[in-house]
């Protein structure tokens, strides 16, 4: 059994109910997740981003928290999102083929590209890892199968802060 988490951003003040696992029913009307497409080392950055939006809007919603990432999560990872989040969680893999370089793709004139954006000093130019999430946030996290059973999501990324409560659901139809 894992240790209960020592990390800041959790709140012991606020537990999950024993009876309840992985999350608070959810309150929100809306068919909606928040997503979130992060790396296991930038654990301490998602938090920071959950506790804002969980204390700004979601604490009052429950929304479940979707995260990616093209490689598994670790425990440690799954184990204090969960206990951040008010609601549900779920982890999702990406394949190799929604996160890669598409086979189509000629590598010679990627690599071109590539060495020009680098001597360009064209931000995360020289980043293969980064290229892929721009492809993958284009278009490939809505094919998801994780991600399918939403009409409605809330991308958020780590070290986001919300400095305003949200005064209504974003998701809701108005």
């Amino acid at each position: 059994m894992l240790k209960p988490s020592t990390n800041s951003y959790c709140d012991p003040y606020f537990p999950r109910p024993p009876d309840v696992p992985g999350g608070f029913e959810q309150i929100g009307k809306e068919n909606a997740t928040i997503l979130v497409l992060c790396r296991n080392w930038e654990l301490p950055g998602i938090l920071k981003s959950m506790r804002s939006l969980e204390d700004r809007f979601n604490k009052n919603y429950h929304y479940p928290w979707t995260f990616l990432n093209d490689v598994p999560f670790s425990e440690e990872f799954k184990l204090q999102t969960s206990a951040m989040a008010s609601g549900k969680t779920e982890y999702g893999f990406i394949p190799p083929p929604d996160w890669n370089v598409p086979e189509n793709i000629n590598i010679t004139k990627y690599d071109e590209c590539v060495k020009n954006m680098v001597e360009n000093d064209v931000i995360y130019g020289h980043s293969r890892s980064y290229r892929n999430m721009c492809r993958f946030n284009s278009g490939y996290f809505f094919r998801q199968k994780i991600v399918q059973k939403y009409k409605w999501y809330f991308r958020v990324e780590p070290d986001v802060e919300y400095f305003c409560d949200f005064q209504m659901d974003p998701f809701e139809d108005l």
